[in-house]
């Protein structure tokens, strides 16, 4: 069976999420509204032009969105170019069994491209994956299933050919509406997720060699 598996980035190749909490907070703060966690949480996996107008009209922010998008990417930008990122515990040697394999692999995150780039580069993975989408590469961000079906176009294969690898409510339900078999990883630093509606879920990457293997019928 031919196979591909695709990849959200914050949270399941690196333990970024508690940075993009911080950087939301940040620019929250800056605006005038005393944001917490609590804050921001609600937000996990959603795409800056999905994100910031929801926050303008649910915490009465007086900048327009082009500005609040703006100063997040800013303050985003200069957060990670300067944080010690590491791929999280099991990442490359997935991602090599994975290439090993003869596997298709790619990244489906709703951050730009300039940061995607950025994170896979700094943690030395970026040969692994044959293409990279962002959320700006589609018109609606996660939940709707838009960023994996272009994902599934450009790699050639079929929805149901493909597995998502996933640790936001968002991204599950994006998958899901895509029509992909989704793996949830429970990431601990990604608050209050939601993983009921994925096909498998997973404490440990060492638990998906097993899973992938079934569905690619790899064995």
């Amino acid at each position: 069976m031919k196979l591909a598996v695709i990849f959200d980035m914050d949270g399941v190749l690196i333990d970024s999420q508690p940075l993009h909490y911080e950087i939301d907070m940040a620019v929250l703060n800056a605006c005038g509204y005393p944001a917490q966690l609590a804050t921001v949480t609600p937000y996990t996996g959603v795409s800056n032009p999905d994100r910031w107008p929801k926050y303008k009209s649910t915490l009465g922010l007086t900048q327009t969105v082009d500005t609040l998008i703006e100063m997040q990417t800013n303050t985003m930008l200069e957060v990670f170019q300067k944080a010690d990122l590491t791929a999280i515990k099991g990442i490359p040697e997935l991602l090599k069994w994975i290439k090993e394999k003869g596997l298709s692999c790619a990244v489906a995150s709703s951050s730009s491209h300039e940061l995607i780039n950025l994170v896979l580069e700094s943690v030395n993975i970026r040969e692994y994956f044959d293409i990279l989408i962002s959320g700006e590469d589609v018109a609606i961000g996660k939940p709707a299933p838009d960023i994996y079906l272009r994902a599934a176009e450009v790699l050639g294969f079929s929805p149901e050919q493909c597995i998502a690898i996933e640790d936001a409510t968002t991204g599950i339900l994006a998958a899901k509406n895509a029509g992909l078999t989704c793996i949830a990883y429970r990431n601990p630093n990604t608050h209050g997720q939601d993983v009921t509606l994925a096909d498998y879920a997973i404490d440990h990457y060492e638990e998906s060699f097993s899973i992938i293997t079934v569905l690619g019928g790899l064995l």
